[in-house]
Formats: C-alpha cells, sequence, structure tokens
C-alpha cells in the first residue's frame, strides 16, 4: 500500500513551482482553491442502464483516485496539501496563500525580519540552523496526520539563497533523523549556464548545495533553465521576447509542475503496478551514487499515438536537462491515457530500445507505466507522456558547474560573504570545506563516467574482495 508524501517548499523558486505544483494536482482531483472538492465524475460506458433510465454523471461518494496520498481530509471533507512552505522573506508565499486558500497556514515559516538571503547559500544555511527547532516542529505536526508516511519530496533552487541553504539543512536534518528509513527526494532546479548570472556567487552556492543533494538525498530531479526555456518555445509556441520575466517563470514552471505531478500518477490513479514511490525509484536508482535523473515531456498534440509518444520522447529538445552523446542506464516512460492501444506500445519500446545506447552492463529494457487520466481534465489530447530517465548527460553540467566554480576560487574571489572574519586563518578553513564540496560532486563525475564501462560492476565486487 502507498504511503503518504510530504512535500517542503524551500525559497521563491521552490514555492513558485510549488504553487504551480498544487495548482496542477488540484485540477487533476476536482479541487477548488479553497479545498472544498468537486463531485467526482462517473465512467457509464460500462454501466448497464434500463430503457428510460438515466445514469449519474457524478458521485460524492466513491472516488477512484487517492488524494490522500497528498492532501489531509477533513471531517468537513476539505483537502489540504500536505506541504511546508518556508521563505525568507513574504511575498511568493503570500501569492501561494491568496491563490490556494487551501494552504495550511500554520505550515507556513516566514522570517521575522523578511530580508530574505541575499541570494547567498550561508546566509540561508544559518538562518536554517537557527530556527531548526521550529521547521521540525512543522515537520513533526505534518507527520503526525500520516498514517503510513514514506516519502519526502524538497523543491528548491539550487543556486540561490534560501532555496540552496535552508534546503541544505532540511536535507540534513531528514536525513539524520530518518537515515534510509523514508525516501527523501529533490527536484532541484538548475541556473542557466548559457548567460551571465545575476548572483555572482551562483557557483558557490551550487557546489555547496550539491554536496548535501549527494549525501543526504535518495533521488534528484535535475531541471535546467536552459532547456527549460527551450521547451517552453517549443510546446508553448512562446517565441515572444517581449513578455515579462513573471511570465516566462509562469510558463517554465508550470511545466516543471506538470512533471512532478505525472511522477506520483500511478500512485494517485493505481493501477495494477508501480503503485508505491519505492517500486518508482527502485527501477531508476541501480546504485546510491547514480541517482541524478533527466526527465522529458512528450509534446501536447492530439494526433500522436502510443507509437509516436515514445520516440518523442527519446527526442533530445524535449528532455529537461541539456543532452549530450548520453549513455542510459535506465528509462522509465509515462503514457497516461484510457484504452491504450498495446500493439502500438510494444512497437514503440522495441523501436526505442534500438535507438537508445545503454550502458554495457545493464539490460536495454525500457519501463513502462500505464498512468490513468483525470477525469476532471477535459482536453484534445487523448495521450500524455513523460519519461523519468537515469542517464550521463549529468557529467557536462556538474563539470561546467565545477569550472565556474574554480574559476572563482582559485581567486578566492566573493568569499568574503561566506566568512566569519578576514583571518587568513578562516578564509584557508572556508575553501577547504569548498574544495571538499568540490571533490564529492567531482567523485560523482567519475562514478558517471566509469559506470559507462564493461568493468564497472566487476569493479565493484573486486572492491568488496578486497575489504573482505
Amino acid at each position: 500500500m502507498p504511503g503518504e508524501t510530504i512535500t517542503l517548499q524551500a525559497g521563491q523558486c521552490g514555492n513558485q513551482v510549488g504553487l504551480q505544483y498544487w495548482h496542477q494536482l488540484a485540477q487533476e482531483h476536482g479541487i477548488q482553491p479553497d479545498g472544498t472538492p468537486l463531485a467526482y465524475p462517473i465512467d457509464n460506458s460500462l454501466t448497464y442502464q434500463q430503457e428510460g433510465e438515466e445514469l449519474p454523471s457524478t458521485t460524492t461518494k466513491f472516488r477512484d483516485d487517492r488524494p490522500e496520498l497528498f492532501y489531509t481530509i477533513s471531517d468537513t471533507n476539505k483537502y489540504t496539501p500536505r506541504s511546508i512552505l518556508i521563505d525568507l522573506e513574504p511575498s511568493v508565499i503570500n501569492k501561494c496563500a491568496n491563490q490556494l486558500p487551501m494552504f495550511n497556514p500554520r505550515n507556513i515559516h516566514l522570517s521575522e525580519q523578511g530580508s530574505g538571503a541575499a541570494n547567498n547559500w550561508k546566509n540561508g544555511y544559518s538562518y536554517g540552523v537557527e530556527y531548526q527547532e521550529d521547521l521540525l516542529n512543522l515537520i513533526d505536526r505534518e507527520m503526525d496526520k500520516c498514517d503510513n508516511l514514506s516519502n519526502f519530496q524538497l523543491i528548491h533552487s539550487v543556486a540561490g539563497g534560501t532555496g540552496s541553504g535552508v534546503g541544505s539543512l532540511l536535507l540534513e536534518l531528514l536525513h539524520d533523523r530518518f537515515g534510509n528509513k523514508k525516501l527523501i527526494n529533490t527536484f532541484s532546479i538548475f541556473p542557466s549556464n548559457e548567460k551571465t548570472s545575476d548572483v555572482v556567487v551562483q557557483p558557490y552556492n551550487t557546489v555547496l548545495t550539491l554536496k548535501r543533494l549527494i549525501d543526504f538525498s535518495d533521488s534528484s530531479f535535475i531541471f535546467h533553465n536552459d532547456s527549460l526555456n527551450s521547451i517552453e518555445n517549443l510546446l508553448l509556441n512562446n517565441y515572444n521576447n517581449s513578455r515579462k520575466t513573471d511570465e516566462v517563470f509562469e510558463s517554465t514552471n508550470k511545466l516543471i509542475s506538470y512533471v512532478l505531478a505525472s511522477v506520483s500518477n500511478p500512485l494517485r490513479f493505481p493501477g495494477y503496478m508501480y503503485s508505491s514511490i519505492e517500486s518508482i525509484f527502485s527501477t531508476l536508482i541501480p546504485t546510491p551514487n547514480l541517482k541524478f535523473l533527466t526527465t522529458s515531456i512528450a509534446p501536447f498534440n492530439n494526433s500522436l499515438n502510443e507509437y509516436d509518444m515514445l520516440l518523442e520522447l527519446l527526442n533530445d529538445k524535449y528532455k529537461m536537462n541539456r543532452v549530450e552523446q548520453t549513455k542510459y542506464i535506465s528509462v522509465l516512460n509515462y503514457i497516461i491515457g484510457q484504452n491504450l492501444d498495446q500493439q502500438e506500445i510494444r512497437k514503440g519500446i522495441i523501436k526505442s530500445q534500438n535507438r537508445i545506447d545503454f550502458v554495457p552492463w545493464t539490460s536495454n529494457s525500457i519501463q513502462l507505466v500505464h498512468g490513468k487520466k483525470s477525469p476532471f481534465i477535459k482536453t484534445n489530447s487523448k495521450l500524455s507522456g513523460i519519461q523519468i530517465s537515469n542517464n550521463t548527460s549529468i557529467v557536462p553540467v556538474f563539470n561546467k558547474i565545477l569550472r565556474q566554480y574554480d574559476l572563482l576560487a582559485k581567486r578566492e574571489a566573493y568569499l568574503n560573504s561566506y566568512v566569519e572574519s578576514n583571518d587568513r586563518v578562516e578564509r584557508a578553513r572556508v575553501l577547504d570545506s569548498f574544495n571538499e564540496c568540490r571533490e564529492t560532486i567531482a567523485s560523482v563525475v567519475d562514478e558517471y563516467k566509469s559506470c559507462q564501462l564493461d568493468s564497472y560492476l566487476d569493479d565493484d565486487i573486486l572492491q568488496e574482495d578486497e575489504i573482505m
């Protein structure tokens, strides 16, 4: 039986994406902004109807979906997201509360100063340390409402201040408290690499956050801003360069939230396979170090059948992380719709297997989720689809981050923002801790490089023999 998921939204980016995510879930489960459910539609296509009898179109008693995995349900039948909203300045969280009054106001944590973390990882992390008891109390209170909690998911950015700093501390606290008893997964938004960032210390923030993702999470979904902008233009035909920044961010956030919601589709609309979050991630992650996942989204096109959609999911231009000369470790496709054509699916999987370059030690099998479409969503598209894959495209992403970090670190540029004093010993201590984070990231890069070799598993066995 699948367990509940508690969502942690940290920082402006995390809460902006989180707002769109809960909009998507509410739409799929027919929940109004105040938490009131709509009557559940009934599929009468298989129901016997006597002559002259009028069948009901909705019901309030029986549901085929399982929103309770992500919502608490009150005695008055009001739905409240199992979500904790954290930020150091109030503007985005106020927007969340105004647009979706269903959020529990007791699950909101704001800084009393309201000044933000100034895009500095240290400020966010230090704030989290100071208020960790308050944050843990929020988590404990939400856990008490769960019957069988199985998963924490963190939505955040890796490059700013609050999402990276407070997000890092949350991962540490959850790992220290639960260890391997609960899954800890992240949906991490990575900054643009193509343009100069407004945040000069972005490489420091990213390296410090990545260290915690590697050490304390069970899986991390990577969303790259450059790829998201390209996909938005392709899928939504948004080539208007005069659009406001807020409009651009909202569109990309909707893409991320659509993927986030689709990941849990087989849990919320249960079928006969992948009915727990553990079964999904165990399919994708073979070893603890190979846990960075890439997603792609199929075009919203009513002319696509199951075969076409499976092939479109292989198209690199629809991937939410830049992909270059990639080898695949695992692939999990989602086809969401009613009355799926199994013959077209088999053809699509066979064709996909011939196109994908798998690492040599794994089977070239493509797993498939038969997702169910929400009865509340009426669209022209008969099918929708996403793909989750574990592949080596993370190597160039991490290498570019390390190069950007090295440019700053070798000159000790902007280090003043992270030290307690300008004392030489203190600067050396901070730089050593930064370089330790760098080495951790480099070790993951090496792991993804070595997994492309025939001897990858042999090396692991040899090391175990040596230890014994």
